[in-house]
C-alpha cells in the first residue's frame, strides 16, 4: 500500500525533486500551491508515470485555504504519511524597508501557517506514525539584511520546528528541518533539488536529527 506525502507550497524546483524522490518510494503525492497551471501539469506527469497524485489549489497567506486543501487532499490520496512544508516568503527587500503588516503576513504564512496545518493534520499524522519535515535556511543563524523577512521567519520556523520535535516524540510523529546553507541550483555539484531531495528522504528514514545542516 502506497504512503502518502502532501507539499504546501509545491513548485518546479526542489519540491517537484522531492515529491519525485518519495514517489520512487513508493508515495502517492499530494500538491498545494496557488497555481492551478503548473499543479494539473506536475500531478498530470506524475499520473503519466503511473504515480497516484492529486492537486488543491491554497494560497499559502490564506490560513482557511490552507485547511480546506490540506482537507481535501487527504480525502482525495486516502490520508497522509509525511508533510512537507516549503512555502516561505521569497523576496529581496531591505529590513529597514519593511513595514509591520508585510512582516506579520509573511510571518504568517512561513510560519503560523505551518503550524496550521501540523495542527490540522495531526490526527492522521499521529495514526500514522509520520513526519512532518520543513525545508529551513542558513538565514536562520546569519540573517541577511537585504532579505530581512525571509532572514526573521525561517529563524521562526527553525524554531519552531526544534519545538514540535521535542513535544510530537510522544506521537510517535518525526519532526526535522533541512536548513540550506547555500542557493539552490539544477547544476549545483552540492545543492541541486535532486541532491537536496535525498537528504530530506534520508531525514523521513533514520527519524533522528531535528536538524540537518547541509
Amino acid at each position: 500500500m502506497n504512503k502518502n506525502i502532501i507539499i504546501v507550497g509545491a513548485g518546479p524546483n526542489l519540491s517537484l525533486a522531492i515529491a519525485e524522490k518519495f514517489a520512487e518510494n513508493n508515495f502517492s503525492i499530494g500538491l498545494i500551491s496557488r497555481n492551478e497551471e503548473k499543479l494539473k501539469a506536475q500531478v498530470e506527469d506524475f499520473k503519466a508515470k503511473g504515480v497516484i497524485a492529486e492537486y488543491a489549489v491554497a494560497d499559502a497567506y490564506d490560513t482557511l485555504q490552507l485547511e480546506n486543501a490540506l482537507i481535501q487532499l487527504t480525502a482525495k490520496i486516502g490520508g497522509v504519511e509525511v508533510l512537507l512544508y516549503n512555502a516561505a516568503a521569497m523576496k529581496f527587500k531591505n529590513i529597514i524597508d519593511e513595514n509591520a503588516t508585510d512582516l506579520t503576513d509573511d510571518f504568517n504564512m512561513s510560519v503560523a501557517n505551518a503550524f496550521h496545518c501540523v495542527k490540522t493534520l495531526h490526527p492522521q499524522l499521529k495514526a500514522a506514525n509520520g513526519a512532518i519535515l520543513f525545508t529551513g535556511g542558513g538565514l536562520s543563524l546569519h540573517p541577511n539584511v537585504q532579505v530581512g523577512s525571509l532572514s526573521i521567519t525561517k529563524a521562526a520556523l527553525r524554531n519552531l520546528a526544534f519545538q514540535l520535535n521535542e513535544v510530537l516524540k510522544k506521537d510517535n510523529i518525526y519532526v526535522g528541518t533541512l536548513t540550506v546553507n547555500n542557493s539552490i541550483r539544477p547544476d549545483s555539484p552540492t545543492h541541486s533539488p535532486k541532491i537536496l531531495a535525498a537528504k530530506f528522504w534520508e531525514m523521513y528514514v533514520n527519524r533522528s536529527d531535528v536538524e540537518i545542516q547541509y
